[in-house]
């Protein structure tokens, strides 16, 4: 009997090593999950779909604020000091508020230079960078704007970034992150190409925003931000700085004004209403908007708005219709 269970036990082993040998390398989890912490749920979305079920994320921003003054929270120190990767846009975006907040966590394996810390601009052309440096100037960034997350083509620079970082802390993902990079990076391909039809019909046309987030979008399909309604970057328009974008308005012919949810304020309104033209307000980041849940929706739905206020929408709705759209 006792030969039985262990000839049992010995069968039963061999079987589970050979069921195991056929599974590929990635279906191996860690014994628990990377824990990432992203400063915008942009990065977020890339880290999940690229980190899969290796990856436990938490975001610090929650999508709707103005990026240069989130709220710092209690619950942003616990989710720091817990974790194992720390993504980061950079180009001085969270400048304002990051680097205490990374300095008491007191997690070593997060900081600058560390492992586990990952700047999503390193490698990133950034537009704008000032020649000198003054606070008259408004936001300091010295090297650049630093919201190239509304550029349609930094899908791609975030994603490698980020399953980059995902390497250098967790090599045993390997296999599942090269995968899940190659389908994001498909995704992406075929989202570009939609996004440059719509924007090919919008070089040269004027828009006033106000703050500088839509300038990458703008730079992107040759548009001109011909307004801003901030004097300097960061510096909320005076009543004369609001008769100064009017005027202005008026005379460069400018219909259309590009602001996020956390500056379509009454100015903005009063602007419009004595322009005649269309506020668009869009969210400034992924989660911003209900339609704005991953990177992809996030620049579709920018695309649509615009397409919309601008009059292109009609324009491919008319080509399909007559036959000459895909």
């Amino acid at each position: 009997m006792k030969q039985q269970i262990t000839r049992r036990r010995a069968l039963f082993a061999s079987a589970a090593l050979a069921t195991f040998a056929f599974l590929p390398a990635f279906a191996v989890m860690p014994v628990k999950p990377i824990k990432v912490v992203a400063t915008i749920p942009d990065l977020a979305d890339f880290a999940k779909q690229i980190g899969g079920g290796r990856v436990e994320i938490k975001t610090l921003s929650k999508g709707t604020e103005n990026l240069h003054n989130v709220h710092v929270r209690p619950s942003m120190l616990i989710a720091l000091s817990r974790a194992d990767l720390f993504l980061e846009m950079g180009l001085s975006m969270e400048a304002a508020w990051l680097p205490e907040l990374l300095v008491r966590s007191g997690n070593k394996a997060i900081q600058p230079g560390a492992k586990g810390f990952q700047n999503c601009s390193e490698g990133w052309n950034a537009i704008e960078v000032p020649e000198t440096l003054s606070r008259k100037r408004g936001h300091l960034h010295p090297e650049g704007n630093p919201h190239f997350n509304f550029d349609p083509l930094a899908g791609r620079h975030l994603a490698v970034m980020v399953h980059a970082a995902l390497m250098r802390v967790d090599p045993g993902g390997e296999e599942l992150f090269d995968a899940n990079l190659k389908t994001t990076l498909k995704a992406l391909e075929a989202a570009e190409a939609r996004w440059a039809k719509l924007g090919a019909k919008w070089k040269d046309r004027k828009v006033c925003v106000y703050h500088t987030e839509y300038n990458y979008f703008a730079h992107r399909y040759g548009m001109q931000v011909a307004i801003s309604i901030e004097p300097q970057p960061g510096m909320p328009p005076t009543p004369s700085d609001v008769a100064r974008v009017i005027k202005e308005m008026r005379e460069l012919e400018v219909d259309v004004i590009l602001t996020a949810a956390w500056s379509n304020n009454r100015q903005v309104a009063d602007i419009a209403r004595k322009t005649g033209a269309k506020v668009v307000e869009l969210p400034n980041q992924v989660k911003g908007a209900d339609w704005a849940k991953t990177w992809i929706s996030f620049q579709d739905g920018l695309h649509a708005r615009v397409a919309t206020a601008f009059g292109t929408d009609l324009e491919e709705r008319q080509d399909a219709k007559e036959g000459k759209g895909e």
